[in-house]
Order: C-alpha cells, then structure tokens, then sequence
C-alpha cells in the first residue's frame, strides 16, 4: 500500500472540498456520486459515510474498484483503491454518524472503507495528472 502526502489528507479531511467517487460494476457499467463525507483513518485508509447506498454501494461490494477525488480550487487530488468493508458499528461509524447528522441533518446508513493504492494530481498546473505516489 502507499501512503498519502500530508496536502493530499488535509484536502480529503477538508468538509467544504467537493468530493466524488467512482465506482464499476460487473458489466463494466460506470457509476460517479458526490461523496462529502471522506476522511483519513491513517495514510493509506480513507472512509465515508453514506446516506444513500444505491449503485456505488453495489458496486464496490461487486468489484471493489474505486476511484475518489478531492478539489478545492485549482488544486485537487485523485486516489484509485480497493474497497474494503462496510461498518454499521464502532468508532468511525459513530464518527460519520455524528458527522452527517450535524452537518447534513441526515442519518447515516453506514460507513465504507476504503485501501489507497494510487495518489495523482488533478491540480490545474504542469503536474495535472502526475502520478503522486
């Protein structure tokens, strides 16, 4: 696994950044879906809370295939990973329930995990879509 550099978890932590994930089902069939809600658990685990499970849910428990970004601005990076679970339960369910509830005024369904496993720039500038690590 690789692990994020510090501007990339700060973007990922940051609440007012957009944030997208990307996710493919069996047949291939793309699916992208605003996300607010990510954070860092450490360097190489990001999780997010969900309210709407819907396609990306069935589709990172089918391929487990992933694709996030985060922007702000003209800078903005993208991670490629590999779903690992989804928690209903424990700390950093309860964090994203807190979370959701205080600044969406929703409920959370659960929260998913996911293993980075690439890091790009998605910077406007020369670096746009420089590997990172």
């Amino acid at each position: 696994m690789v692990k994020m550099p510090k501007e990339v978890m700060e973007m990922f932590n940051d609440w007012d950044a957009a944030k997208t994930i990307a996710t493919v089902d069996t047949e291939g069939k793309l699916n992208v879906a605003p996300i607010k809600t990510f954070s860092v658990v450490d360097e190489e685990t990001l999780a997010f809370g969900y309210v709407f499970p819907g396609k990306t849910k069935d589709n990172m428990e089918a391929t487990k295939k992933v694709a996030v970004t985060a922007f702000k601005g003209s800078k903005g990076y993208q991670i490629k990973g590999t779903f690992q679970e989804f928690l209903t339960s424990g700390p950093i369910f309860d964090q994203k329930k807190k979370q959701i509830k205080e600044k969406l005024k929703l409920d959370a369904k659960g929260a998913g995990i996911l293993r980075v496993e690439e890091v790009y720039s998605v910077s406007v500038g020369p670096n746009a879509g420089k590997k990172l690590v």
